[in-house]
């Protein structure tokens, strides 16, 4: 069955990775890769070449079940599964074949009754139900380690992903594990793009074409051409003369989006975070201090905090989870599993003085995090003062603080505010029980 599917580069590494084999211990042949990231640049034909394959796949295989994620149903519909459909639509094999339910946001394949659904993780309910024999985390960087999990272990064969890498996601500590792969793209391995699209992107090139080179294996970084060493402020490449004078160079753009390679945001927040292990946290022998940010159908996040006596913040990421799934009051949710220890502060945020109360109520010592004129801006700049140093199984620590920035102006200023669209549940808990306590033990932050 010839289908007339024009692919890309990167359709073709995403195809090879898919059907590479191998053995295992013992002697079995199996697929290669359990993990499958496409990584990259914008408008290099990602999810795209994903739903390429995804349709080569269900017309050949019978029975088999392919979910696509993203954080909300809506999303869905309206990126991935268009991307789909023009894949459909763009063979006329596939458009026999294939029937579309609109309302439950399926494809069917009618030759093998094999299907692809569409879904979102805003209904936890499904994705603890839904099994599949491959799923796809369209936008890795929306999702939580903890509904990455759920469906990774009801997910019997591949697991899918792709990206821009913006910001830390939870599949940084993926990078070294032989049954994942990366496979980095750039919109230059897109042969089907418009020029007016790559020249945008183009634009955003600070360099000289050529003067730079990205290496092969993550992390990918930026390198010098001239003498092969990585690009920094003191070792600079030939600048794009044209791009600056036109006003459209832009580093970190052109990192994210032009070679899709990660970089630190300019505008971010927090920097210079470290990590240790769980187990040298545990062993701490310093006082624990609890910060609460409250979320019901957003995440409520807890975490444990130690402070050395001497500048330093050691954290531990306890609790990530919406209250409406807990099925119990948040105060017997936090005793029962254990998050809180009863005899220990607790600083949540004040502006739900009922839910402090309800706390306080059932057991716990809750206070309300200080508030008033400029507190937030006084709440981020004592915890910049500090060296903070947070546990490695604290993975959504990890991914709000590396997302953590200020909010831009329409003429990219950063203002003196979080940008209100970012996840910052974990880091205003930090900010309420580090704040709180540079007044309870009297700590000289300046």
């Amino acid at each position: 069955m010839d289908l007339n599917i024009k692919g890309t580069k990167v359709f073709d590494d995403i195809y090879k990775a898919y059907n590479k084999m191998s053995v295992d211990e013992s002697g079995k042949l199996s697929k290669a890769y359990r993990l499958i990231v496409s990584y990259g640049s914008s408008r290099s034909s990602k999810t795209y070449s994903i739903m390429q394959l995804f349709s080569i796949i269900l017309l050949n295989r019978k029975n088999f079940k392919i979910t696509v994620w993203r954080d909300t149903r809506v999303n869905a519909v309206a990126t991935v599964m268009e991307d789909f459909k023009s894949v459909i639509l763009s063979d006329i094999i596939l458009q026999q074949n294939f029937v579309h339910n609109k309302k439950d946001a399926t494809y069917l394949c009618k030759k093998t009754k094999s299907i692809i659904h569409f879904m979102g993780t805003d209904d936890v309910s499904k994705v603890l139900g839904m099994k599949q024999d491959i799923s796809f985390f369209n936008e890795i960087s929306h999702f939580t380690e903890e509904v990455y999990l759920q469906i990774a272990q009801r997910t019997s064969e591949t697991i899918f992903s792709d990206y821009n890498p913006s910001g830390e996601t939870i599949l940084d500590g993926f990078t070294k594990r032989n049954d994942t792969i990366f496979l980095r793209s750039t919109f230059m391995d897109n042969p089907f793009l418009t020029d007016g699209i790559r020249n945008q992107l183009r634009g955003y090139n600070p360099y000289e074409w050529g003067s730079t080179y990205v290496t092969k294996e993550p992390p990918f970084t930026l390198m010098n051409s001239s003498n092969d060493k990585e690009v920094t402020e003191m070792n600079l490449p030939p600048l794009n003369k044209l791009n600056i004078d036109n006003g459209t160079s832009d580093n970190w753009m052109w990192l994210v989006y032009g070679l899709g390679i990660g970089a630190e945001k300019p505008n971010k927040i927090y920097k210079g975070w470290k990590q240790c292990s769980d187990e040298y946290f545990d062993n701490l022998n310093f006082e624990s201090y609890y910060g609460l940010d409250f979320g019901v159908t957003a995440e409520t996040a807890v975490v444990e905090v130690k402070y050395d006596g001497d500048r330093t913040f050691y954290i531990k990421e306890k609790l990530y989870r919406p209250a409406s799934k807990m099925g119990i009051p948040l105060y017997e949710y936090l005793q029962v599993k254990k998050i809180v220890d009863t005899e220990c502060l607790l600083v949540c945020d004040s502006a739900k003085k009922s839910m402090v109360d309800d706390l306080s109520n059932g057991g716990l010592m809750a206070v309300g995090a200080l508030k008033g004129a400029g507190s937030v801006a006084r709440n981020i700049s004592q915890v910049q003062s500090f060296e903070i140093i947070y546990t490695e199984s604290s993975t959504n620590i990890h991914t709000e603080q590396g997302m953590y920035s200020w909010k831009i102006d329409k003429y990219g200023v950063a203002e003196d505010v979080p940008d209100p669209r970012q996840k910052d549940h974990l880091m205003n808990s930090i900010e309420y029980i580090i704040s709180y306590l540079v007044g309870y033990l009297d700590i000289n932050y300046g």
